[in-house]
Formats: C-alpha cells, structure tokens, sequence
C-alpha cells in the first residue's frame, strides 16, 4: 500500500478521524439516475444504514440523469419509464425519492459525488441548441446554475458536495466515477490509479484483486441503484448486463477491508441479515 499521510500533511484531519474512532466504516453506492432509481434497491440500502454504523456514506456519481440533456437522446425509448419526464421534475425527484430518504436514515456523514450524467448540468460547454435550451428551463427554475443548489445539498444538513475527480481516503483508497464501461473496467483502474478503489459507471458489481511485490491491492465496481429493466435506451426485451449493490469498506490503523453486496430483487444479504427494500 501507499504510505499514509503523516499529520503535517493536508489531509491530516482524516488521520485523526481514524485516530481516534479507530475504524472507520465507509459505504458506497452509485448510479441511482434520479427519474429512473430503483427505489426498492435504495430503500434496501437505507435499511442497512438504519441498523448499522457507518461514518460516511458515498454517493459516487449519476445521482441524476437528465436523458434529454444528451447528444444521445434520439435514441431513446419516450413511452416506457420516460413518460411525463422533465428536467425539473427529476431534480424534485431526486431530492424527495433519494437524497431526503438516505439522510433520515443515518447520521453519517453524506458525500455527493459526480458522474458524467451529473455533469450535463454542471458541465454542459459541449451540448446542442436543443439541449441547452432545456437546459436552460431548469437554470430557470432554479434561479441557479449550481447543482448542488438544486439539489439542495447543504452542509449544515450533513451533505458534502464533491465535484473532486478523485476523493482519497487515509491515501490508500481512490473513490471516482469512472470512465470505462469495458468489462475489465476493474483492471483497468488498478493500473489507471497503481493502487486499490472503487468506481461505478459500469453498473456492474465486479472486483480485481492484484498482488505484486509491495502489496495486495483491489478496485471494486459498485453495481448501480437504478431500474434495470425496461431500460430507456434498451429495445424492449433486452436485458442489460447490470448488477445493484454497495460497497463497504473498513478501515483500520494498518489497512482496510472492502467487500461487495449484491441486491437482488430489493433485497440484500449483509451482515448476517437479509434486509428487504
């Protein structure tokens, strides 16, 4: 593993967080999509934080979707799972549907992350006329350009807006969103980073473990929090090689223990308990 910061060093203050609660338990999800979360695989989730500990918990990007700010959206399936859609309507959504329900359910800390479909909003230099028009509505609305002004993401509520590319815990574990939807994503970001993390993008629940001759390390893929069937951009009948599920990771003074759980049909086996959602 990489060595750790000492407490000169700029993230001195997560040293002593570990330091003095002597582990630190992190849990990590991804993908929701806003309009198109599967609510069954989130409560699922917040059942989990509801009777467990946790001191963070990671939102890794794609909380929203926005399908119709998108170069792509001509390939889109409008009479399924996108009927009645607008921007607004998916951002009061997210935060009734997603964001409000996860924070009652633990005290944790809530670190919002960004995903490249969150970036339609924040990021939006290289969309059409159509699609900034649109665009447009929801800044609008909002009387605002900032996402996590939209979302009504606050500090004092226990948010922690991270538009980073990369979040870093005790310097041995990178959380991003990713960028490859390949297969091997995993691997990929072993060699990508040259150490162990954890992504999501893919929507698939997978894991590369790799040991050399300094350390162990491991990327964990988080699966996805969002419908999987019945895809907007899926004919119909076509299913999508997805997997739901969370990734926890402990930390130690020493290390950190990282495993995936899958969801099932809104249900999760964690712990010893299965919790249904």
């Amino acid at each position: 593993m990489r060595p750790r910061f000492n407490e000169i060093q700029t993230d001195w203050w997560q040293q002593k967080q570990l330091f003095d609660k002597q582990l630190y338990k992190v849990l990590i999800f991804s993908d929701c999509h806003g309009w198109l979360a599967d609510l069954s695989a989130l409560r699922c989730i917040n059942k989990v934080l509801q009777h467990n500990k946790f001191d963070e918990v990671i939102i890794n990007g794609d909380v929203t979707d926005m399908p119709y700010i998108s170069k792509h959206s001509q390939k889109l399936y409008q009479e399924g799972i996108l009927k009645g859609y607008t921007e607004v309507g998916e951002i009061e959504y997210t935060k009734e549907q997603i964001l409000k329900p996860l924070r009652l359910s633990t005290d944790a800390k809530i670190r919002v992350r960004l995903g490249n479909h969150d970036e339609r909003i924040t990021n939006p230099y290289n969309l059409g006329d159509k699609q900034l028009a649109r665009l447009a509505v929801l800044y609008k609305n909002y009387n605002s350009t900032k996402y996590n002004e939209m979302l009504d993401l606050k500090e004092s509520d226990g948010f922690h807006y991270d538009e980073s590319d990369v979040y870093n815990l005790f310097n041995i574990f990178d959380i991003t969103h990713g960028l490859s939807l390949n297969k091997t994503a995993a691997e990929k970001n072993i060699f990508e980073y040259m150490g162990s993390g954890s992504t999501g993008h893919t929507h698939r629940l997978n894991s590369k473990y790799l040991t050399n001759r300094k350390n162990p390390y491991v990327w964990l893929e988080s699966g996805c929090t969002r419908l999987t069937k019945e895809v907007e951009f899926f004919p119909t009948g076509k299913t999508a090689d997805w997997q739901q599920g969370f990734i926890e990771v402990v930390f130690t003074k020493d290390s950190f223990f990282a495993q995936p759980t899958l969801i099932l049909n809104g249900q999760c086996y964690y712990n010893g308990i299965i919790y249904k959602g």
